[in-house]
């Protein structure tokens, strides 16, 4: 069974494709319907965690394109505050946002990299 989702997620885009719309949907959100933070910056730790998810599932299922998903991962980060600043309701553009995705990029690729490769290459 776990290797039949690993199968799914390294061959096939959906999910990544399926994140990629998540994410637009979240931003796209009118800013109070958005629960309060728990804490200071908590938003930024969700900023990360969401493009973190975000690159491993496009590097998963693209094989040796991964300074091109980076590259497009930053860039959407980027877009996607330029798309909340034009929404009409109290959403606007953050670069600390912005940043917070390019962190979440680069350490989502350093786990692929370093840890999640490694793990993949003794399962198969």
């Amino acid at each position: 069974m776990f290797d039949l989702i690993n199968k799914q997620l390294l061959t096939r885009s959906w999910a990544a494709w399926l994140w990629t719309i998540l994410i637009i949907i979240a931003c796209s959100l009118p800013g109070k319907s958005i629960p309060a933070s728990p804490t200071v910056g908590f938003d930024k730790i969700v900023h990360i965690g969401l493009f973190f998810v975000w690159i491993n599932l496009w590097l998963l299922c693209t094989s040796g394109k991964n300074w091109m998903f980076i590259t497009l991962g930053i860039a959407f980060g980027i877009l996607i505050e330029f798309y909340q600043q034009l929404l009409p309701f109290d959403r606007s553009f953050d670069w600390w946002d912005a940043l917070a995705d390019a962190v979440g990029v680069f350490l989502g690729f350093l786990f692929k990299r370093y840890l999640l490769d490694r793990y993949l290459q003794r399962l198969y």
